[in-house]
């Protein structure tokens, strides 16, 4: 399995990466995919694809505000396959320190009706520290910031 980095997706992979987005993440953040790069500074893409080229898991890190920042989904019929561990693993060897926000708790209903799992464990697994002063709390999402630094995983 192999990991295509690109600046530009397709229209096929835009949509297919829109639909990843509105079945794992949470009912709230239906169609947010599109304008999770408003006001990005720069981009990169991380797209695997299965045999018959569909996106099975997606990475994006970009520069906003200063701050280098991370997404990542893996459709959940392919989790536990370590995808979202070699996609993690790209960002590594780009990036000394990133930031992402995550939500950390099971609240929250996908289109599906069935309950979000925080991916937390994931992260912390990978290294990450838990910025628990920097949250998001608002009607749409519940997260806290993490970060990801090679001082601290040296």
């Amino acid at each position: 399995m192999r990991i295509i980095k690109t600046t530009h997706l397709t229209t096929h992979q835009s949509s297919q990466i829109n639909q990843l987005w509105n079945d794992e993440y949470p009912l709230k953040l239906k169609d947010r995919f599109p304008i999770l790069l408003d006001g990005a500074d720069w981009y990169n893409h991380y797209v695997i694809l299965d045999e018959a080229e569909n996106v099975i898991a997606w990475a994006v890190h970009f520069e906003k505000e200063k701050q280098i920042r991370f997404s990542i989904i893996v459709d959940s019929k392919h989790k536990g396959k370590g995808l979202g561990s070699l996609l993690i693993g790209s960002l590594k060897e780009e990036n000394k320190e990133f930031y992402g926000w995550v939500i950390d708790h099971n609240n929250d209903l996908k289109s599906n009706g069935e309950h979000y799992h925080t991916p937390m464990p994931f992260y912390l697994k990978h290294g990450f520290e838990i910025l628990n002063d920097i949250r998001i709390d608002n009607e749409m999402i519940k997260a806290v910031l993490i970060k990801w630094s090679e001082n601290n995983n040296s």
